[in-house]
Parts: structure tokens; sequence; C-alpha cells
């Protein structure tokens, strides 16, 4: 093997290693950067979480003389977790870890109102230690995001592997992090949003029949996270699958494989989205507001979406919505966003323009029905966390250039890379403080006269650099990874085998030969 290609592989195989620790390592950091039952709507997510698999002695019971009820009897500080819900001022410090005994809660999944599939895998971290219990979860969660999204980035053709990448990263700061590091099932809609289009439309590209199956497998297992968390997201499951369909079906290809793939994407989120009660707001709308908008309601609702767009970016608050971060972090989030929606499409072929133009309209489309079926305005029950899947797969769609390797690079790139490192950073400073003391209070040590904090987790300020840093280290490694991948992959077709890769990637022993060897089948399989 020539010394070059010895150094190139080394590089790559360090990159392959790096960048997923640095994502768990910044996901671990927003993690830590909140107290228990922070994320939206703790208070019936957690109760659901303690009662995912059941009835169960300490954990969750049900009260004496009410069979039948959905009311349950859980740990006493998962009852009080919200404490300091909707009001900023108030820290972490509201909430006693130690509280005694089991409290009656009266919201709870014991009605089936979401799938069951989330709730019953994070039960199993359920324990009495209630903070143990959240930070074990949170961490799963981060650990599940990043890697099965590493999976379909080592099993994608190349051409594809900006498309996920930059879906992912350019749509979640701040909320996506959030989101993702939470014990909420939105971490998993957001998940099975970026990974199922991408993986069925890379099997129906993928030269080599291994790649297509695992591929494949690979879609119907985000299919499965994301259905099996919330109703919605098995909807938008299958319109992912109906998206990949559209671009990636072609005379000639071996299709029986991802078209079975696709066919038990639809089944499995129809079953999973008809389990729960959830589903009938798509029909009847949220209950709770009015029941008729006038006609110039609904024409200011139809203006008034794109303000649902920006709160991902930090527009609305983080948390329950007592969170709000300054300007320059939602400013900059959908500067980006704008930025890669509109190069991504340069060029784009009939396809993918009417792909991007469904999945825009979607985006429009989907939070004004919900609202007009429930008799609300903008700002009233739909969130930003419930359109975000839309906004990754609109993303991922524009970035699926054929030209992936020449359009993303350049100081357009580097710039919109420190733009969300500073926003991340901002962010998670501002969210640390938000528990640590109240946003009553700012310190540039989010730690200085911290009346929460967890008392075997880094320092706040800690936490806040190890975060900010490896987020950043984590944009610069990306940069790096895509002039690298790219430029190792010049001289080959776009569709190249990426197993055949992997195993060069992680078998340096192989002779120069045995090399140039693999590339001649992959070759041949084209």
């Amino acid at each position: 093997m020539s010394p070059s290609r010895s150094r190139s592989q080394s590089a790559r195989l360090t990159a392959v290693i790096a960048i997923p620790l640095l994502a768990v390592l910044a996901l671990f950091s927003w993690s830590f950067s909140s107290a228990v039952g922070s994320s939206p709507d703790d208070d019936f997510h957690l109760a659901s979480i303690w009662c995912g698999l059941g009835d169960r002695p300490g954990l969750c019971e049900e009260p004496t003389g009410t069979s039948g009820s959905v009311e349950r009897k859980v740990p006493t500080p998962v009852a009080q977790a919200i404490c300091a819900a909707q009001h900023s001022d108030i820290s972490g410090s509201c909430w006693k870890e130690d509280a005694p005994g089991l409290a009656l809660v009266k919201r709870a999944n014991i009605d089936h109102l979401y799938p069951p599939v989330f709730y019953g895998a994070m039960s199993v971290f359920a324990s009495k230690d209630v903070a143990a219990s959240v930070v074990a979860m949170r961490l799963a969660n981060s650990v599940i995001a990043v890697g099965l999204i590493t999976a379909v980035f080592l099993f994608l053709p190349r051409r594809l592997r900006p498309a996920l990448v930059i879906s992912v990263i350019a749509a979640s700061v701040p909320l996506g992090l959030f989101v993702f590091a939470s014990t909420n099932p939105s971490s998993w809609a957001l998940l099975s949003a970026a990974t199922v289009w991408v993986s069925l439309y890379g099997a129906l590209i993928a030269p080599a029949r291994r790649q297509t199956v695992v591929l494949t497998s690979l879609a119907v297992l985000a299919a499965l996270l994301g259905a099996g968390a919330r109703a919605d997201a098995a909807l938008f499951a299958v319109f992912g699958a109906m998206i990949a369909l559209w671009l990636g079906l072609r005379r000639g290809r071996g299709l029986l494989v991802p078209l079975v793939g696709g066919a038990a994407v639809v089944v499995l989120s129809a079953a999973l989205y008809l389990s729960a009660s959830q589903s009938s707001a798509a029909t009847g709308g949220l209950g709770g507001y009015g029941s008729h908008l006038s006609g110039g309601e609904l024409v200011r609702n139809a203006l008034d979406i794109p303000s649902l767009w920006i709160g991902i970016f930090g527009y609305w608050p983080l948390g329950w919505f007592d969170t709000g971060v300054p300007s320059v972090v939602w400013v900059l989030g959908s500067a980006v966003f704008g930025f890669v929606l509109l190069t991504g499409l340069h060029g784009a072929t009939r396809r993918r323009i009417v792909a991007s133009l469904a999945t825009l309209a979607a985006m429009w489309f989907v939070p004004f029905y919900i609202l007009w079926q429930s008799g609300a305005h903008v700002g009233q029950g739909v969130q930003p966390r419930y359109i975000m899947p839309l906004m990754i797969i609109a993303l991922g769609v524009s970035a699926a250039n054929e030209k992936a390797r020449t359009l993303w690079r350049g100081w357009p790139l580097i710039i919109s890379a420190a733009a969300l490192a500073l926003t991340n950073a901002v962010s998670l400073h501002i969210n640390i403080q938000r528990y640590t003391t109240g946003l009553d209070v700012t310190n540039v040590d989010p730690g200085s006269h911290a009346e929460w904090w967890w008392g075997w987790a880094p320092s706040p300020m800690g936490v806040w650099l190890i975060g900010s840093v490896a987020f950043a280290l984590l944009l610069a490694g990306l940069l790096w990874a895509n002039r690298l991948f790219s430029d190792d992959a010049d001289n080959e077709p776009a569709d190249a085998d990426s197993a055949n890769e992997l195993a060069s990637v992680y078998d340096s022993s192989k002779t120069e030969n045995q090399v140039a060897a693999l590339d001649s089948d992959a070759a041949s399989a084209r």
C-alpha cells in the first residue's frame, strides 16, 4: 500500500471515530444542561415513561379503588418534576429529588394517547432514583441519535452523505439539540424524519445489494422509532418514504428490497399510528380551542405559519417556552437554513424540484390544517417541534444535490458552521443559566451563585465549555471530512459502493493489490 493511501485511510478512520464521539459529547452537555422536568409536557411524558412497562411496585401503581382509571401513582419526584415550568425566574432548586413515597398523577399514557414504543424503551431506565434515571434516558437518547445517523451515513452512497449531515446540523440549533438529548418522544420523531427518507433513497440508488439491504433495514428501524414515539411521526415516515420512492425509483435497478422496505415502513407506521388516540388530531384537530375561525383569521394564520419555522431556531423559547434566547440565535439559524435550502436547489433536477416543493408545501399546510381543525391561532396548540421533522426533510431533499462534492465547500459553508457554533454556545449557556439561578440572574459563569446543579456532574461552566467546544470541533471535523471523503472520491462515480469503502477503512492491513481488487469489484457491480 502506498504511503499516501495509508495516510488517507488513517485520516478517514480518525474522522469516522472522532466525529460521532464529538457529537455524543455535545449532546451529553445538553443532557446535563437542564433540570428534571425541563422538556415540554414532561409532567405527562415522565409519568408515561415510569408506567411504560405497566404497573410495577414502587414505580407505577394503580390507586386503590380506581380500577380502569388513567390515574397512577408514581415516585413523588416524578410527579413534582415541573415545579419550575413556565417560571423562568425559578431555578431547578424547587425540585426535591429525595421527596419520599408515591404521588398521584392524572396525566399518563395509560389510555394510549401516544404509541407505546418510546415509553416502553425509556421505562427500562426508570427507577426510584429519578435524577439518575432521567440522566440515563437523556444519555441513551443521545447515543441512539448519533448511532443511527452514523450508521446511515456510513452506508449511504457518497453523494447523499452531505444531505444527511447538513439536514440534521442546520435544523437542530438550538431546539433539535435540546430535544435529541431529552426525555421527550419528539427526539425519536426528529431522528426518524432525518433518516427514513435518505436511507430508503440511498437503498434505491445503491449499486451493491449488501448496501441496499442495510439501508432498507435502517429505514424500517427509523420508522419504528418515529412511529413508536408519536403518531404524527408515523405520517412523516410515510411521507419520507414517498419522497424517497419519487426521487430514487428508476428502471433497470434492483427494486425488490427497497420496495419491500418501503411497504414495511408504510404498514408499520400505519399500525402504530392507529394504535394511538393522538391520531384523531389529524381529523378532529386539537381540543380546548375555539370551534370556528373566520376567513380573516385563516388568512392571518397562513401568513403567520413561518413563525413556527423560525421557532426551531430560538424565535420560540426553549423548554416550557420559558427559556428565551438572544435574537442573534434565531437570526443566524434562520439565515443558515435559508442558505442551505436555496444553495442546494442550484441545478436541481425536475424530480428534486417537485420533491422540494411538496415538502415546503407540507411545512405550510400541515400546521395550517391542524390549526384550522382546532379553531386555534398560530401560537396555540401547534408547536415548532411538531413541524421540525418536515423541515429536516426539506433541507435534506434540497441538499441531495448531484454535485454535492463541489457544492458544499468554501467560505459560505465555513461561515455557516461558525454561525451554528456561536448559536449553540449562546443557547447552551442560557439553558444552563435558566436552571442554575433562573433567568432573573445573568452571569458569564452560569454556575456562579448556583441554586441548583447535579451533585455528580461537571460544573455548569465545565458543561458549557465542553458542549460548546465539542460542537465547534464537530462542525470543523465535518468540514474536514467533507473535503477528505470528497477528494478521495474524485475519480469514482457518485454512487460508489460504501460497503467496500468501509472495508478499506477498517482493514488497513490489506495490500495495495487487494484494495485494487475491491475497486474492480465495485466497478463491476456498477
